[in-house]
């Protein structure tokens, strides 16, 4: 008769009782690490398309590196109609100058330059992931956004996480064109010149004072 205090198959009752709970630890840490791996390969694929775009965003004719040919250039003014800031200025149209394009992108190519400009950038984004890509412009400046996201078959995670294992990421990048900057201050110390010289009635002057300049740089900025 064994003695009711011999330890013998202590061991192997204590392992099979904890090696269940220790392989549900290591597939919850496995998964998470793949739902990790997956949120910042969106991440790195929708900031890389939204500063693309923003780079590329000044000449529709560019390709995906920046290059173009020779000569291949937008017209001078399309910014004025096509590129939503009149609609900014006087609220006709979409709100803000805003248009979005649904990823991935099926359409055909042509519309308006902001959308072309859109599709050309939304090819680097594979095909298997959904999103948005948009553009808004206001007086603050010109926005591109790029929302991904992916379902992935993670049934261990999908109580776990609040996004249901649904990973979605948000980038954007703000469109900067120094040159066009310029040519606008060029133009509006130009028509300021032209309004003070009516105002005062006198033909004396051609450009705007420093300071004024100073000022309007500094709201423009």
């Amino acid at each position: 008769m064994i003695p009711l205090r011999e330890d013998e198959g202590s061991f192997t009752i204590e392992a099979s009782l904890l090696l269940p709970i220790i392989m549900g630890i290591t597939l919850v840490l496995l998964f998470f690490s793949l739902y990790t791996y997956q949120k910042s390969m969106l991440l790195q694929i929708a900031s890389a398309t939204a500063e693309r775009a923003s780079y590329n965003w000044e000449n529709s004719n560019r390709a995906t590196t920046g290059e173009f040919q020779a000569g291949n250039y937008d017209p001078l003014y399309w910014r004025v109609g096509e590129d939503g800031l009149l609609s900014s200025l006087f609220g006709i149209g979409t709100d803000n100058g805003s248009t979005a394009i649904a990823l991935p992108d099926k359409a055909e190519g042509g519309g308006p330059l902001p959308v072309v400009k859109l599709r050309l950038a939304a090819q680097m984004v594979p095909a298997g992931l959904q999103g948005e890509m948009g553009y808004a412009y206001s007086l603050t400046g010109r926005r591109i956004s790029t929302e991904l996201k992916k379902l992935l078959q993670l049934p261990v995670l999908d109580n776990l996480l609040a996004d249901g294992a649904v990973p979605e990421v948000y980038a954007r990048s703000y469109v900067t064109e120094p040159v066009e900057f310029i040519r606008t201050v060029d133009l509006m110390r130009y028509y300021g010149a032209k309004f003070k010289r009516n105002s005062s009635g006198s033909k004396e002057g051609n450009g705007m004072e420093k300071k004024n300049a100073a000022l309007m740089l500094d709201k423009l900025r």
